[in-house]
C-alpha cells in the first residue's frame, strides 16, 4: 500500500473518532457488517448469469424513473421548481433516508440534502460507518415546495409539502423503494413520518419506534434541521442510529 493511502486511512480514522466524541460517545460502537458491496456484487452476478438481457438493472430502472420525474407535472410543484430532485446513492442500498422535500440549495443543485441540514446528515451517515454513496437519500416530494413559487431564486422561501402534494408524489418514492429494496428506511422529520405511517402523532412521540412500510422496517427520527436549531436532540437521533446499525449488523431490532 502506498504511503498516500496510509495517510488517507489515518485521516479518515481521526475524523471518525472526532465524530464519535461530537455525538457524545465514549467508546466506538460495533460497525455493521459490510454487506453493501456484497449485495451489489450479487446483483451484478445475477445480472450476468441469470437475467435475460431485456431486464434492467436497479441503476437503469432508477435512471428510467428519473426521466419520468424530470418531466412530471402531476402537481403545481412541477411548474415552479428549477430541478426535480430524485435521489442519490446506491441503487442496491440496505439503508434509505427519506426527508420531506428539497429546499433552495437542493432545487438549485438537483441533489437531496446538500444544504446545512444535508451536511449534518452526511456526518451522521459517516459516523454510522457509511457514506452517501452506499446509502440512498431521497424525499417524499421531488420538487421544491415554496412559499412564493414565482420567485425560486429567493432565499428563506421553503415550506413543508402539503398532504396532497405528498400523496400525489408518493408513488415515485414507492417505486424507488421497490427498485432498491432497502432493509430499513429512516424518515427524517414529521412530514415524511406522518405520510408513510399515516399518523398524526408528533415526531417526538413516534421517533425511535420501529414500524413497517410495505413490509420494510421503518424508523422515524428528527430532521437534521431540527438538530441545527436544537443540538440537544442529537442524542436522541444517535440513539436511533445505533439501533439501525444493530439491526443491519444482526437482523434484530
Amino acid at each position: 500500500m502506498k504511503q498516500s493511502e496510509y495517510l488517507k486511512i489515518l485521516s479518515l480514522s481521526k475524523r471518525t473518532l472526532e465524530e464519535y466524541l461530537n455525538w457524545g460517545e465514549i467508546e466506538i460502537p460495533k460497525m455493521p457488517i459490510d454487506k453493501r458491496s456484497s449485495k451489489e456484487e450479487s446483483v451484478k452476478t445475477f445480472s450476468k448469469k441469470k437475467q435475460p438481457e431485456s431486464v434492467l438493472s436497479p441503476k437503469e430502472m432508477l435512471e428510467t424513473l428519473k426521466r419520468t420525474i424530470d418531466s412530471c407535472k402531476e402537481c403545481s410543484l412541477g411548474n415552479s421548481r428549477l430541478n426535480a430532485v430524485i435521489g442519490v446513492g446506491s441503487p442496491t442500498a440496505d439503508l434509505m433516508f427519506v426527508g420531506e422535500g428539497p429546499g433552495f440549495d437542493e432545487d438549485h443543485k438537483g441533489e437531496p440534502f446538500v444544504g446545512k441540514a444535508g451536511q449534518l446528515l452526511t456526518k451522521i451517515i459517516e459516523a454510522m460507518g457509511y457514506t452517501r454513496e452506499n446509502v440512498y437519500i431521497t424525499n417524499i416530494v421531488k420538487c421544491h415546495p415554496m412559499i412564493d413559487p414565482i420567485n425560486p431564486e429567493k432565499r428563506s422561501n421553503d415550506r413543508p409539502p402539503t398532504p396532497l402534494e405528498m400523496e400525489t408524489c408518493k408513488h415515485y418514492l414507492d417505486e424507488q423503494i421497490k427498485i432498491i429494496k432497502p432493509k430499513i428506511i429512516i424518515t427524517l422529520g414529521a412530514s415524511s413520518a406522518k405520510c408513510l405511517l399515516y399518523s398524526e402523532e408528533s415526531i417526538s412521540k413516534i421517533r425511535g419506534v420501529v414500524k413497517e412500510y410495505k413490509g420494510i422496517k421503518l424508523m422515524a427520527t428528527y430532521h437534521p434541521a431540527a438538530l441545527l436549531r436544537n443540538p440537544s436532540l442529537k442524542k436522541f437521533v444517535w440513539d436511533d442510529m445505533k439501533r439501525v446499525m444493530h439491526y443491519l449488523d444482526t437482523g434484530e431490532i
